[in-house]
């Protein structure tokens, strides 16, 4: 166990080698074990595995939401900043911030899963469709993906509703609103990513997702601490990219944007 696991070397050794294990592609496994996931022969979970079926249900659910609050928020924002509704639009923002997803969750479940079947209530489908899973495709990976992306997105999209409506109040001008939307849009992203990522455990254990939420509570619960290191650097690697790949979209898109990000001013040349 320690000559595979390079214990011996020094620590940034040890570190470059746990990341390529990590990310790695190992099917060197024999039977899935109690998570589902396929194990070595040394008994260590097969992080390709965990890639392969916990990243995508949460990448789905992470990017639905944020594509659904945004969607929902910046239409309202829009409306509600042509419009004197101060006193008015408070109350229902306010009261969907209130609301706790979990019981937002169980009560869509109840009402739309359970009593009038429109959707379904728990699991997670593929978007593509394959002959070894059990549901695949893009009418059931939305069907089986809206309670959860439902319930995460009620309280985001009356928060964007009003950040989004003040930034465009205070706006002089149409450029100025462009911007400070695309501004809204970017620090959005870049935070509210990583941030799902930690939320989705919460609608993953409620609806049976099988993402690296549900994978870390699972992983936590059964004292595997392998499989929870695992779970977590994925998580935070997801985040960090996310926020590298705004920044450099958004730079490229605004100057304006990519000068107020300077942290340290150039130097300029002495004459």
């Amino acid at each position: 166990m320690s000559r595979e696991l390079h214990l011996g070397a020094p620590l940034h050794e040890q570190y470059v080698s746990y990341m390529g294990r990590l990310l790695a592609h190992q099917t060197a496994g024999t039977s899935p074990n109690q998570y589902g996931v396929a194990q070595r022969r040394s008994g260590l979970p097969d992080t390709g595995a965990i890639a392969r079926q916990a990243i995508p249900p949460t990448l789905s659910v992470v990017i639905l939401t944020l594509a659904l609050s945004l969607g929902v928020g910046g239409l309202a924002g829009f409306v509600l900043a042509k419009k004197p509704w101060r006193k008015v639009y408070g109350l229902p923002i306010y009261f969907a911030v209130g609301l706790l997803p979990v019981w937002v969750g169980l009560e869509l479940s109840y009402y739309l899963g359970v009593k009038w079947g429109v959707v379904p209530v728990a699991n997670y489908c593929s978007f593509f469709a394959s002959g070894d899973e059990p549901c695949g495709g893009l009418v059931n990976w939305i069907k089986h993906l809206i309670l959860p992306v439902v319930t995460l997105s009620l309280a985001l999209a009356a928060v964007y509703t009003r950040m989004i409506r003040a930034g465009l109040v205070r706006a002089a001008s149409d450029r100025e609103r462009r911007r400070a939307f695309l501004l809204f849009l970017a620090r959005v992203a870049a935070f509210d990513f990583g941030a799902l990522i930690g939320l989705s455990v919460f609608v993953e254990a409620s609806f049976g997702v099988p993402g690296l939420g549900r994978l870390t509570l699972i992983s936590y619960q059964a004292q595997d601490l392998v499989l929870l290191q695992s779970a977590v650097l994925y998580a935070a690697l997801l985040g960090i990219a996310a926020s590298f790949l705004v920044d450099v979209l958004v730079a490229a898109l605004d100057p304006g944007v990519r000068n107020e990000w300077r942290f340290v001013a150039r130097p300029t040349r002495a004459t």
